[in-house]
């Protein structure tokens, strides 16, 4: 008959047991934790980097933009400026100063009728010099004995034509040169055409940009 074990050996066995199983429950409950931490840390990481990624470079394409841009348009601005840079300060077109008719609605007594004037006549003797009053080409030169005899018409930077009515042309002058501001380029004709009553006289006119424009707007009248 096989000898029963003392019961203070049965308990401690299964006190060890116990310990053992709990410890194995321990360990793999630290690992569930561990690789858990592990998964959710390493998840928010990825976000944080990723989302910084993001932000930072759209900074950068954002700023890349901006500076882009501000050089374009620092560029034009200056495309701007050189364009308009050429000299519109105008000589007087005659010597001696007298303004008939200014730029507006006004009678002519000659026809007898009320029209825009289109231009300024200065009053001056048959003969007298006619100046170019910027650099310029000359782009045409028509005559028309009848109403307005000879017409000089001429070229300049800004969008700016400048016209010469009821003159003679000077000799040589022909479509294509080039004149410097100053330049002789006719003489007051005598009074004939459609303002003869008015008397010798220089009619002169300003387009810009194919529309003309009153002339005081470039020249100085007043101070001569």
């Amino acid at each position: 008959m096989k000898e029963q074990e003392p019961k203070n050996t049965k308990n401690k066995k299964l006190l060890t047991y116990y310990l053992i199983l709990g410890a194995c429950i321990l360990v793999i409950a630290a690992i569930a934790v561990a690789v858990t931490l592990s998964i959710t840390l390493g998840g928010n990481d990825m976000t944080l980097d990723d989302g910084n990624d993001q932000v930072i470079d759209g900074d950068d394409d954002k700023d890349d933009a901006n500076d882009d841009q501000n050089n374009d348009d620092g560029d034009d601005d200056k495309d701007d400026v050189e364009d308009t840079t050429g000299d519109t300060t105008f000589l007087m077109p005659v010597e001696d100063v007298n303004a008939l008719n200014s730029y507006g609605f006004y009678h002519n007594i000659t026809l007898d009728k009320y029209y825009l004037h289109t231009g300024i006549d200065f009053g001056g003797e048959a003969g007298s010099e006619v100046f170019a009053v910027l650099d310029g080409t000359v782009e045409s030169i028509t005559s028309d004995p009848l109403l307005m005899g000879t017409t000089i018409t001429l070229s300049h930077d800004n969008g700016l034509k400048t016209v010469y009515t009821f003159i003679d042309a000077a000799e040589g002058l022909e479509a294509g040169d080039t004149v410097e501001k100053g330049d002789v380029i006719a003489t007051v004709a005598e009074a004939m055409g459609q303002e003869y009553k008015d008397g010798a006289h220089l009619h002169f006119e300003v387009f810009l940009n194919g529309e003309a424009v009153d002339p005081e707007e470039y020249l100085d009248i007043d101070g001569k």
